[in-house]
């Protein structure tokens, strides 16, 4: 299995405040906005700093933009781990009896993701990528990128 889980993708954070976490992690820590989308009616960020990325959202009460998850107020939702082919690691995650809690589903072209269920309610989010899919969107300028002094 081990051979198939590439690293940390990203770490996602819910926040009460999408503005107040662009402050502090933009303005303050220094991540670059890699991008910037919306996705099941909430605005997302994406930063970058060497390579730690972070995802950001707001809470929105009860709701969350992956379907199926518990609702949190705020703090970690899920870490994400990128993975070289999600449907061979998801089938070994059925075999062993690991919770898939959001079968496979694209956010965006060049992105396939699943969630799993790991120890004490900890949620991952498996990670496939189409890195020259994405390049070439990146190319073609089909990713929003927004600057902030």
């Amino acid at each position: 299995m081990n051979e198939q889980i590439r690293g940390i993708d990203h770490i996602a954070l819910q926040l009460s405040s999408l503005e107040e976490g662009l402050a502090f992690f933009h303005e303050q820590l220094g991540f670059k906005i890699k991008f910037e989308t919306t996705f099941e009616g909430h605005r997302i960020v994406m930063l970058q700093a060497g390579k730690i990325e972070i995802e950001m959202w707001e809470a929105q009460g009860e709701k969350t933009p992956h379907a199926g998850q518990p609702p949190i107020p705020h703090g970690v939702h899920h870490i994400a781990l990128e993975v070289k082919k999600l449907d061979e690691v998801l089938a070994q995650m059925k075999a062993a009896g690991v919770p898939i809690t959001a079968d496979v589903y694209e956010p965006t072209r060049g992105i396939r993701e699943a969630m799993i269920a790991g120890p004490d309610g900890l949620t991952l989010q498996l990670v496939e990528q189409n890195v020259p899919l994405l390049i070439w969107r990146s190319l073609k300028g089909e990713f929003k990128q927004e600057r902030r002094a």
